[in-house]
């Protein structure tokens, strides 16, 4: 699939693998985690989320937990959208102010959008590679011996 991307396809998947990487990792489920913390004043939205989902659960689970990540942010900045409107309405009476306007198919063409399935692509490869090194390091730290602890 990267052999095939074009140029400006490649630097879509290269925001999303390093998005995956920094930002919405799987270890987004433990709210004090380095990922969490990269998202500075913004780190308090992610409560919720360590709330509804226990570590190394659904996010941990290849491509289920990416969408879930999506959809939970999608739902945090709808969330705020609408309470964006609510204040524009309360502030300015009588105005014609539009938060969101979908049609089918502008929700559709950008779904499908080449650039757009570059970026979750590489939100996906990076879940993978997160989880496939979380496997190796416990898979090594079992492989360990524990040291005994002198008295």
């Amino acid at each position: 699939f990267i052999y095939y991307l074009h140029p400006s396809d490649f630097i879509s998947f290269s925001a999303g693998y390093f998005v995956g990487t920094f930002f919405l990792t799987p270890d987004n489920d433990l709210y004090f985690s380095k990922p969490n913390s990269r998202w500075k004043f913004l780190k308090f939205i992610w409560l919720p989320y360590t709330k509804l989902f226990r570590h190394r659960g659904i996010s941990h689970i290849p491509i289920y937990g990416t969408i879930t990540k999506i959809l939970y942010l999608s739902f945090i900045a709808f969330i705020f959208l609408f309470l964006l409107k609510l204040l524009i309405n309360f502030l300015i009476p009588d105005n014609n102010f539009q938060v969101l306007r979908f049609d089918k198919l502008d929700l559709s063409s950008f779904l499908n959008n080449v650039s757009f399935l570059s970026f979750l692509f590489g939100l996906i490869l990076a879940e993978f590679v997160h989880i496939f090194t979380d496997i190796i390091y416990s898979s090594f730290k079992k492989l360990k011996p524990k040291r005994k602890r002198r008295k």
